[in-house]
């Protein structure tokens, strides 16, 4: 691929900026785990209209909404262990799959698809109590707050502070030159209808009163601790708590993280 990018690039400049952007925002779809498929048939499945297109989502329980927001490549299941004890303390938990991904229709996202789909299902829904988002998830639901979207509390798991070492990783592995990356971000911008640097999830979290708690895994490989690190120092009202040993998707499976998360989120706002 980087072969065939570097020479579309030298005989062909706007088909390989095309061809970037497509590889760019299209999402892979992560397959179902069994344990997250049968929490997911214990929900009620319900399809909502959002922009000429439909998102899957699911709900458990019954009072104040809890909304689950996964991360790129994800699905509603990854967000599944956070069900049981967000129910149990009174809660009713609804659970997105994000456009592009799961069941949801589309096959290109980004971080502003994201926070489109969230701030859209909250007020369909009638609005939410608490919101849980993880990685790209979390900088969607951070644009999000920052548009207007209104709850008590917010956690994220392994979230960026920026997405300068996510784009580190693109240009990489294409191969691409500083000419080839200044093209394809025009590209980007004019297709997303605003310039990379307005979404930043640091950039924007100085504004933000909401509170918020943190949790990322010390080993994990896909967004560093740093970037919730960053995040935190930026977001007035944030604290950090890290996971020994775990990486980016294990650190939503573990009990004593969730368990946090819980007593941080507390009762429902009835």
């Amino acid at each position: 691929m980087r072969s065939t990018f570097r020479l579309l690039d030298r005989l062909v400049p706007d088909l390989a900026a095309r061809f970037a952007q497509r590889l760019f925002f299209t999402p892979p779809r992560a397959a179902l785990r069994e344990g997250e498929r049968e929490i997911l048939a214990a929900g009620r499945r319900e399809t909502f209209a959002h922009r000429g297109g439909r998102l899957a989502v699911w709900r458990w329980g019954e009072g104040p909404r809890a909304l689950l927001v996964h991360g790129w490549g994800g699905h509603a299941g990854q967000m599944t262990a956070l069900v049981e004890p967000l129910v149990a303390a009174g809660y009713e938990v609804v659970a997105i799959d994000l456009p592009g991904h799961g069941l949801s229709s589309g096959d290109r996202a980004s971080v502003l698809h994201f926070a489109e789909a969230v701030s859209d299902l909250a007020q369909a829904l009638g609005g939410i109590d608490v919101l849980v988002a993880h990685s790209l998830g979390a900088a969607g639901a951070t644009l999000a707050l920052s548009r207007g979207l209104v709850v008590r509390r917010v956690v994220y798991f392994a979230p960026p502070a920026r997405f300068e070492a996510i784009w580190a990783r693109f240009r990489d592995g294409l191969g691409m030159s500083s000419r080839a990356w200044a093209r394809f971000q025009r590209r980007a911008e004019a297709w997303l209808g605003l310039p990379f640097a307005a979404i930043a999830p640091a950039d924007l979290a100085p504004s933000l009163r909401v509170p918020l708690l943190i949790i990322h895994g010390m080993a994990d490989r896909e967004i560093a601790v740093q970037e919730g690190e960053r995040l935190r120092q930026h977001w007035p009202q944030a604290r950090l708590h890290h996971v020994e040993g775990l990486g980016h998707l294990r650190v939503l499976k573990d009990a004593a993280g969730i368990d946090e998360a819980r007593r941080f989120l507390g009762a429902p706002r009835r």
